[in-house]
């Protein structure tokens, strides 16, 4: 069916009416970059109101070429963005989109009055016969009479028509003369990527092997030769105090199995005089405070017991605890040692022995 301009006007009206009564189509449509730099895609229709998508169809310079804003028709709407005050179809040369007064040929576009969302921009049907562009320089009969290549469309403006905010176009091949012209191709859509299943489960069967636990034994490690340090004495309250510490010890639990814990205990020998081993100073004038190392310490649980006085310092007593599930592991011990002589003993070195001993909870 070949449509008349008055043909295509009720067309129009038609397309309104529908338009005020649903939303406009073209909402759901991506916008695709095009290869020529428009803005957006355009869809060309034909007299027949057929969408044209061979690069090969002809169009006659006086032919219906309708522009559309989707493939789903030549009524579907194209749109100006917000604050747009007017449009313009054209013909301009390769780089001209865009400069309303380099147009080569070019002609006035009304929005749709009754826009399916009110104060959108709609063009509907967009006129895109060349030969009807009746203004622009040198205008579209000397585009005719040259032919060669351009872009064909339309263009969204501000400021009276000047500035081009959106410009959306096909590029076209003009036979010099008779005007015929082909209409190069879209840049295709993407096919969007398709969806992931939703919900989609497998089973990956899980069957390590395990081998028992060894139980490792209860152990107390003291250097070979170890002695404590004690530093120069010094009269505190007139009675002869020696400061020192006992040096690093270590219990070392491998019950990964049973984990019952342990307690540490000490024992101090009195104290005799080198020179004289008849002359004694009880093991109760022997402070001691125990300690937990943390350097090279890796189990848990376990605490230094109390601080026994100098002067009142018990023979035997507890120096550390471990707590039952907990002591796995190395555990560094240490303590501060503090010595006072009664004010009645001879000045020289004393010697004694801790013994200390481990034993499982």
């Amino acid at each position: 069916m070949m449509l008349s301009k008055n043909t295509k006007f009720i067309a129009i009206g038609a397309v309104t009416i529908a338009l005020v009564s649903g939303a406009g189509v073209s909402s759901s449509y991506a916008v695709v970059a095009q290869a020529n730099g428009s803005d957006a895609p355009l869809y060309v229709y034909d007299a027949n109101v057929a969408l044209v998508t061979d690069p090969a169809v002809v169009f006659t310079w006086a032919g219906d070429n309708l522009g559309a804003g989707t493939d789903a028709g030549y009524d579907t709407p194209s749109y100006c963005p917000a604050g747009t005050t007017g449009a313009s179809t054209f013909l301009a040369t390769v780089g001209n989109e865009r400069t309303v007064g380099n147009f080569a040929a070019k002609s006035v576009a009304l929005f749709n009055p009754n826009p399916a969302v009110a104060g959108t921009k709609e063009l509907i049907a967009v006129n895109l016969t060349p030969q009807n562009m009746t203004a622009g320089t040198p205008g579209q009969a000397a585009v005719k009479a040259a032919g060669g290549k351009y872009n064909l469309g339309f263009a969204c403006t501000t400021n009276s028509g000047v500035t081009v905010v959106k410009s959306t176009y096909r590029t076209i091949n003009i036979t010099p003369g008779t005007g015929n012209y082909t209409i190069e191709a879209l840049t295709a859509e993407a096919p969007a990527p398709a969806p992931a299943p939703a919900g989609t489960s497998g089973d990956v069967a899980l069957a390590p092997t395990t081998t028992a636990a060894s139980n490792g034994v209860l152990a107390l490690t003291v250097p070979a030769g170890a002695a404590a340090s004690f530093g120069t004495p010094s009269l505190v309250n007139n009675k002869s105090t020696t400061i020192g510490t006992l040096g690093n010890i270590t219990v070392n639990d491998g019950r990964g199995v049973t984990r019952e814990g342990w307690n540490l205990s000490a024992t101090v020998a009195d104290f005799k005089n080198n020179a004289d081993p008849t002359n004694i100073i009880s093991k109760s004038q022997l402070g001691v405070a125990p300690k937990l190392v943390a350097a090279g310490t890796s189990a848990t649980g376990v605490t230094a017991a109390a601080a026994q006085v100098a002067g009142a310092a018990l023979g035997t007593y507890a120096f550390a605890l471990g707590s039952a599930a907990n002591t796995v592991g190395d555990t560094v011990l240490n303590a501060d040692l503090t010595f006072v002589a009664p004010q009645d003993k001879a000045a020289g070195t004393y010697t004694s022995t801790m013994t200390l001993t481990v034993v499982s909870k």
